[in-house]
């Protein structure tokens, strides 16, 4: 009976031990940020944007009051 409670005891030890372990935490890039706009195309990239939140202007896409 001592036995079982020993192995009891040492499981939940290491059971509790296990639960508390942290992996590091570290932040991979694998290359760097760089600008939507990098490929000297910043204008088209503008256009694009504003015609993408014009679609989403509720004001613009219901239809006119009678």
């Amino acid at each position: 009976m001592n036995t079982h409670r020993t192995l009891a005891l040492a499981v939940g030890m290491a059971a509790a031990l296990v639960g508390c372990g942290e992996r590091a935490q570290e932040l991979r890039v694998k290359q760097p940020d760089q600008a939507p706009y990098a490929t000297d195309k910043k204008a088209a990239w503008e256009e694009q944007i504003k015609a993408r939140n014009q679609n989403q202007n509720e004001y613009v896409r219901a239809p006119g009051r009678p």
